[in-house]
């Protein structure tokens, strides 16, 4: 007896549900946007835009003091102005054909889930180029490398051009103008920078050191960078993290021949990325041989709260080699 279309399509929708609840518990390994920016997966899909507010104005202490005669308090005019992020609304599709679905129902087989993961893969590699760049053709969207209101510090040497004692200080004092910022009150927590460029800082030795470490290698960049943060910080870990920006998306944000860093608060009070994420949509039949289904997400690119906690540091192109 024929398989009739209903059944077709059921066999579908049980073994794409399956699958998608084993997908939605699975760690990608190429997608590390959550560790750059804090997300909030409130967004729906009717949304068109994400609001928020952006604050550049934090009140004075060395007012509010009261007495016994006081009646009446200082208020604080904290400066909040109030944004819109353009919201991107993603959708593909993937079709299988009767005979692909007769062989599940028929002879047992599992169904090919090749086409349903790169669908997820891909919806997930949207949100994350959206969440470093903001995607290009949602018009105002930003990332986290492309943020406005936030200082720019310009280095005419590449990573790879730099020695162990120079990119040593080139990241010490992008860390202390960052925190500088903020008076002193509040610490970068992350620095995210282009994933080729971060071996080249983890490949610098000090080539003159009498000192090596329990590797018997000199010391190297990196140590000394987290060794001066601590020193900085009465001997203890500041808990900074390196996130590896993947894809080039950090080359070319500032130019042709630039690669952009970015030293910053990974705290939603300071910047935020709201999500919905992706969603399976039902199985329908396309014409007379074919079925589909899919997945849809949507996404508000990087939503820069306080820019001026954040900054950026455009420097040389690393040379490919």
């Amino acid at each position: 007896m024929p398989l009739e279309n209903v059944d077709i399509q059921s066999v579908l929708e049980e073994a794409l549900t399956e699958r998608d609840t084993t997908l939605q518990e699975t760690v990608l390994p190429e997608i590390n946007i959550g560790e750059a920016l804090p997300i909030d997966d409130s967004l729906d899909l009717a949304d068109k835009y994400a609001e928020f507010g952006v604050v550049t104005v934090v009140g004075s202490v060395k007012d509010g003091i009261i007495g016994y005669k006081t009646n009446s308090l200082r208020t604080i005019d904290s400066d909040i102005e109030w944004k819109k992020a353009p919201v991107g609304n993603w959708g593909k599709a993937a079709t299988w054909t009767k005979q692909e679905l007769r062989a599940i129902e028929r002879l047992g087989q599992n169904l090919e889930t090749v086409k349903i993961d790169n669908l997820y893969a891909n919806a997930m590699a949207t949100l994350q180029y959206a969440g470093y760049l903001g995607h290009q053709d949602i018009k105002g969207q930003e990332g986290l490398l492309t943020g406005t209101g936030i200082d720019i510090v310009t280095e005419a040497k590449g990573i790879d051009e730099m020695t162990s004692e120079e990119v040593v200080k080139f990241i010490i004092s992008l860390y202390k103008k960052a925190w500088q910022k903020s008076g002193y009150r509040v610490k970068p927590t992350h620095i995210a920078m282009d994933a080729g460029d971060y071996m080249e800082l983890m490949a610098k030795f000090d080539p003159n050191s009498s000192i090596v470490g329990a590797d018997m290698l000199p010391v190297s960049a990196m140590a000394r960078i987290r060794a001066a943060l601590k020193e900085a910080n009465d001997g203890q870990d500041v808990g900074l993290t390196f996130v590896k920006i993947p894809s080039n998306y950090a080359v070319g944000v500032a130019g042709a021949n630039k690669t952009r860093m970015v030293v910053y608060v990974h705290d939603p009070m300071y910047v935020e990325m709201r999500v919905h994420m992706p969603e399976l949509l039902p199985v329908r039949q396309r014409d007379l041989l074919t079925w589909e289904s899919g997945y849809e997400s949507a996404f508000g690119g990087a939503m820069w709260k306080q820019p001026q906690s954040a900054v950026y540091a455009d420097y040389k192109k690393t040379v490919a080699t």
